[in-house]
């Protein structure tokens, strides 16, 4: 199946998701369903509609889409708060544990375990990765199921990088030659950039954990009291960050979008992003140049790891009923055939090891959806701060990391203000 091939099936797919049917069925159930994102709603709507084709007694409500993970956790936190939660929700892996910690404190968390239990012999092995499922465990119980993975890669302009003389046949595959690339492509032409990094211009702290994984370091201490890159494993990753964009010139956001906008228009020859933009890469791009994706540089190849982007789904429903039918629709979304279709719309890793048998000939035809399989042997856990914390400590560090690959700021300057602010953080809230 071609790219322009998929999108044109995933536009009739939606249209024919949001069409009113003439006659509405009767159901027994309805379970009401919330995640973060609003593009996400583009892939979801033809998947729920299917499920309750092949279910009519049970109908599934999409909620309005949070604006980010964030706002999704603290959306559901007030709902805790109102007795007011929505029967299945998609939290991102970092924002797991500190949703499973609330419920936890107000027997509100549904173990999924008893319901993998009841499905035939050998059925999770059958369907899932170990290593995948892990993703969905807090402290060795199974809170949730993996319905989204990824691990941020190198976006290309294979045409810039032939123009300035490199090769996607020897594209470099360490930092130090990404970035002289950059500036050779930077060179070559008068109105275009060579690459962007800004590692604070997402709502989350996924860049930064990057920065620190992919180094061989760990995101706090053993106590979780203060950050665990105090050492010279982090002021390595501060370096880089600085180095990636002091040395190439480039251009520090603090949004995604401007460098996404600026690598459509063909005036960017990299940009770091998630895998699971793929299709929307391509479609924005538009054949106005060969677009490439190529694994993320890895600076520790022993030791570092990328951290695992994405979400899980929990069931918060709490009638037997409901969870009953809940379940239905977790085995369903992240069944073979439905992780299958989110691939090849997106460009998430799926998450159910049966689809990579339905996806042999999409890959073979779609190479750029295929690159964060190659480095899914480095996938790590993106750590959930302690207590709900996670949106303050990433703030003070955006901050800190802004001014850092501004040239503000050293990078020791920069990890002994990490180090305080966090600490700080870590000891208000615990």
């Amino acid at each position: 199946m071609k790219t322009k091939t998929i999108f044109a099936f995933v536009a009739a797919a939606i249209a024919s998701a949001l069409a009113v049917p003439a006659k509405a069925q009767s159901t027994d159930i309805t379970l009401n369903f919330f995640h973060a994102y609003p593009s996400t709603a583009a892939f979801l709507q033809p998947v729920v509609k299917d499920f309750m084709r092949d279910n009519p007694g049970i109908a599934i409500n999409l909620q309005v889409p949070a604006e980010d993970y964030a706002k999704a956790h603290q959306t559901i936190m007030r709902d805790v708060l109102t007795n007011n939660l929505p029967d299945i929700y998609l939290p991102a892996y970092s924002w797991l544990r500190p949703l499973v910690k609330t419920l936890e404190e107000r027997g509100l968390a549904v173990n999924l375990q008893p319901f993998m239990d009841k499905e035939t012999a050998g059925w999770a092995k059958e369907n899932y990765a170990e290593s995948v499922l892990n993703l969905g465990k807090v402290e060795g119980k199974q809170f949730a199921v993996p319905f989204n993975a990824s691990t941020p890669i190198l976006y290309v302009n294979a045409d810039l990088v032939t123009k300035a003389g490199g090769s996607m046949d020897k594209f470099p595959d360490e930092w130090q030659g990404v970035i002289d690339l950059a500036n050779r492509i930077k060179a070559s032409s008068s109105d275009v950039a060579g690459l962007n990094f800004s590692v604070g211009a997402l709502a989350s702290d996924w860049y930064w954990q990057l920065m620190v994984l992919s180094q061989g370091g760990r995101i706090v201490n053993a106590d979780e009291t203060g950050i665990g890159f105090d050492n010279e494993t982090g002021l390595k990753a501060l370096q880089l960050a600085q180095d990636i964009s002091l040395k190439t010139g480039m251009t520090v956001d603090t949004s995604t979008d401007p460098a996404h906008q600026q690598f459509f228009a063909g005036k960017l020859g990299m940009v770091v992003a998630s895998p699971s933009g793929v299709a929307n890469f391509t479609k924005a791009v538009g054949g106005r140049f060969d677009m490439r994706t190529v694994r993320y540089p890895m600076p520790d190849r022993n030791k570092g790891g990328l951290p695992t982007g994405g979400n899980a789904v929990v069931i918060l429903a709490q009638e037997p009923a409901k969870q009953d039918a809940a379940w239905k629709f977790v085995k369903y979304l992240t069944s073979a055939k439905v992780q299958a279709q989110i691939a090849q719309t997106t460009g998430y890793m799926p998450t159910n090891r049966n689809s990579a048998a339905l996806l042999t000939e999409f890959y073979a035809a779609n190479p750029n959806f295929r690159t964060v399989f190659a480095q899914m042997d480095n996938a790590a856990t993106w750590y959930a701060y302690p207590n709900n914390m996670g949106s303050t400590v990433w703030k003070a560090q955006a901050e800190i990391l802004d001014q850092l690959q501004r040239g503000a700021l050293t990078p020791k300057d920069a990890l002994a203000r990490m180090a305080e602010r966090v600490a700080a953080i870590l000891k208000k809230g615990s």
